[in-house]
């Protein structure tokens, strides 16, 4: 069981550090597209960069307290069962993440938005509250293990 965890856990940091400098890239291959005077033409899509603002402020809550709330009601599984629902849930949690990077990057890219250039920095900001947590794996909670180690 401890293997799995840590093969797990291994796995999970991985494909966490890999997402996070692939899209710190995408975003500075854009930018270097742009060259340095990207903020000379003002023409931008106000439409889109509307509902990037409103989609990413909302997505990035949203999907911290779907995850939360999900490895609450699965807490109760079998360890096998819940290590695999928590990976998918934490797998889909950096999708739905990637999807909304992609969309303020392509914004910036086709419209010239720097507002999406923003929102894509502060999504990779918000992608460090997805950092792998071993604790969480092992589906025990800090109260209880602090009690086993003092006994």
């Amino acid at each position: 069981m401890d293997n799995l965890i840590k093969k797990t856990y291994t796995l999970q940091i991985i494909i966490f550090w890999v997402n996070i400098v692939l899209l710190a890239i995408a975003l500075l291959v854009v930018l270097q597209s742009k060259g340095p005077d990207f903020a000379s033409s003002p023409a931008t899509n106000i439409a889109f960069e509307r509902y990037a603002i409103i989609l990413t402020l909302a997505i990035i809550p949203l999907s911290l307290k779907f995850f939360h709330s999900y490895t609450q009601k699965i807490k109760n599984l079998g360890q096998d069962t819940y290590i695999k629902k928590y990976t998918t849930a934490y797998y889909l949690r950096l999708i739905i993440f990637d999807v909304m990077t992609i969309l303020n990057l392509t914004g910036f890219q086709l419209y010239n938005s720097h507002n999406t250039m923003y929102l894509t920095i502060m999504i990779i900001f918000a992608l460090f509250f997805c950092y792998p947590n071993k604790q969480a794996l092992q589906n025990e909670p800090e109260n209880e293990k602090a009690e086993d180690n003092q006994t």
